[in-house]
């Protein structure tokens, strides 16, 4: 079976932007996959997997990230963590953004 290639594009979601919980709930998700993901931010991209280097895009509310997932599983990594965009990390005081829930395969 050959590797998939996966995009979506989420937008940052919580009132605080991508800060240290919502950066290592990302990267676990990452982890426990068996694709390679990246998150673009205009010119800046950061490994998926890496808490500080997602902290280091300073991705604040509003903004849109374009997620970039290769392996086995990249659709259902992607999915996942549109849900955690989507559901804002966990907190459901925020929780109202269900946008961008297109995943194409390239």
């Amino acid at each position: 079976m050959s590797e998939i290639k996966a995009t979506q594009i989420v937008t940052v979601p919580y009132e605080n932007g991508i800060h240290l919980r919502a950066a290592t709930l990302i990267a676990k998700a990452v982890r426990r996959s068996n694709s390679d993901v990246v998150l673009i931010q205009g010119h800046e991209c950061a490994p998926g997997g890496e808490v500080l280097q997602i902290l280091s895009l300073g991705a604040v509310p509003g903004e849109s990230l374009t997620l970039e997932a290769v392996g086995h599983d990249a659709r259902q990594v992607l999915d996942e963590l549109r849900r955690l965009f989507a559901e804002n990390f966990g907190d459901n005081e925020f929780s109202d953004n269900k946008e961008n829930s297109d995943i194409s395969a390239i």
